[in-house]
C-alpha cells in the first residue's frame, strides 16, 4: 500500500496581510473621477492664485451662495508694471526676452488653470504648466526641486498621461463629438473667437445689432 504524503497545513493568512488587502480594496473603490478632479482643482488653484498677483484689472465678483466661497478674479486687462519688474530682475535667467516671458507667464498663468478646472484641453494646459515649472526650476530657482516641484510635475504628467477624468469637457467631446451649432455671444470679440477656430463649424449663430446712423 502506497504512501500517502501529508499535506502541510494551510497557514493562515497573517493580520497584516488582511489589513493590506483591505487597504487595497479600499482604495480600488476610489474613481479616478475624483481623483484626477482634486488634482486638476489643486493645480489650478495653485497657479491661478500667483498669475492674479501679476495682471491688472476689473474684477469679477464671484458668488457660489456659499459664505467661504465667494471670491473676486481679476480680468487681465493688463499686466503690471511689478511685473516686468520681476521678470527684468528675478526672473531674468529664462532664456526668454523679459517681456515677452511676463506676457507668456502671467496670460497662461489666467488661461491654463481654467481649463484644468473646465477639464478642456487638459492634456495641453497641464503640458504648458510644465513647461511653465520647469522653466522656473532650472533658471529661477534650482533649490524649489524638492520642497516643491517635484510634486508639480509629478501632478501634471498624472494628468498628461491618464487624462482629466470623466467629469470634463474632453470627456463630452470624446463621448459626443464636436458640437454641431454654436451661439457665440461675447460682446464683440466673435471675430477673434472665429480665427481661433481650428476646423469648420456645421452651424454658427451670432448676435449682431445693426448701426444706426444719424
Amino acid at each position: 500500500m502506497a504512501d500517502t504524503a501529508e499535506r502541510p497545513p494551510v497557514k493562515s493568512r497573517s493580520i497584516a496581510a488582511s489589513i493590506l488587502a483591505g487597504l487595497v480594496t479600499v482604495c480600488a473603490v476610489i474613481p479616478y473621477v475624483l481623483v484626477a478632479l482634486g488634482l486638476r482643482v489643486v493645480m489650478a488653484r495653485l497657479f491661478f492664485l500667483s498669475g492674479q498677483a501679476w495682471i491688472e484689472g476689473p474684477r469679477l465678483p464671484i458668488r457660489l451662495g456659499i459664505r467661504d466661497l465667494e471670491f473676486s478674479v481679476i480680468l487681465p486687462a493688463g499686466i503690471k508694471a511689478t511685473t516686468f519688474q520681476l521678470f527684468e530682475t528675478q526672473y531674468a535667467n529664462l532664456p526668454i526676452p523679459p517681456t515677452v516671458a511676463a506676457y507668456l507667464f502671467a496670460y497662461a498663468a489666467f488661461v491654463l488653470p481654467i481649463c484644468l478646472v473646465l477639464g478642456f484641453a487638459t492634456r495641453l494646459a497641464a503640458l504648458g504648466l510644465l513647461a511653465m515649472t520647469m522653466l522656473l526650476q532650472v533658471y529661477v530657482m534650482p533649490t524649489m526641486w524638492w520642497p516643491e516641484h517635484v510634486y508639480w510635475v509629478s501632478i501634471l504628467l498624472v494628468l498628461m498621461t491618464v487624462g482629466p477624468g470623466a467629469v470634463s469637457i474632453d470627456a463630452l467631446i470624446r463621448a459626443h463629438g464636436v458640437p454641431r451649432f454654436v451661439k457665440i455671444d461675447i460682446e464683440g470679440h466673435e471675430a477673434d473667437a472665429l480665427r481661433g477656430l481650428s476646423e469648420p463649424l456645421f452651424a454658427l449663430s451670432i448676435e449682431f445689432v445693426p448701426m444706426t446712423r444719424i
